[in-house]
């Protein structure tokens, strides 16, 4: 596998991962961490796919999901259907996790199942999408799963 093959798949890999941590989160009442692991499975997909797509580091230095899709949907304009879920999940980024976050309490006490049950579903939508779009062409050992 060459460099940027290698690294869409460690990527998409450890978001596979951290979908599977944001169920097992929310299934456990923590609903504040599943939606900023939902988020994170979100970015380490759509950074896979840059990986892939060969984009420079900088593009690859931001967080917000919304910039990646942004920059990749010149590159494939079907991506572009996801930008509602990038902005769902851009959102829990800093709130999920810091109490300054928040006006108030800390994240624990604002964010519920529902919450964390639509941000499962937006990653998964993404991930299932980066997924796909490998199995498409054939690049079946980009989506292999290790242990």
């Amino acid at each position: 596998m060459n460099d940027k093959k290698g690294e869409a798949h460690r990527w998409l890999q450890q978001a596979c991962y951290d979908l599977k941590a944001a169920q097992w989160n929310t299934d456990g009442g923590f609903h504040d961490t599943a939606c900023f692991l939902a988020q994170q499975a979100g970015e380490k997909a759509l950074k896979s796919l840059m990986y892939y797509q060969g984009l420079r580091r900088s593009a690859l230095m931001t967080h917000s999901l919304v910039e990646m899709v942004q920059r990749s949907v010149g590159n494939m304009v079907e991506l572009g259907g996801l930008l509602e879920e990038a902005r769902s999940l851009d959102l829990h980024y800093i709130p999920s996790r810091y109490p300054n976050g928040l006006p108030s309490g800390y994240p624990h006490h604002f964010y519920g199942q529902e919450t964390a049950k639509k941000a499962i579903a937006a990653a998964g939508k993404i991930v299932d999408f980066v997924t796909e779009y490998y199995r498409g062409r054939g690049e079946d050992e980009l989506i292999r799963t290790e242990t």
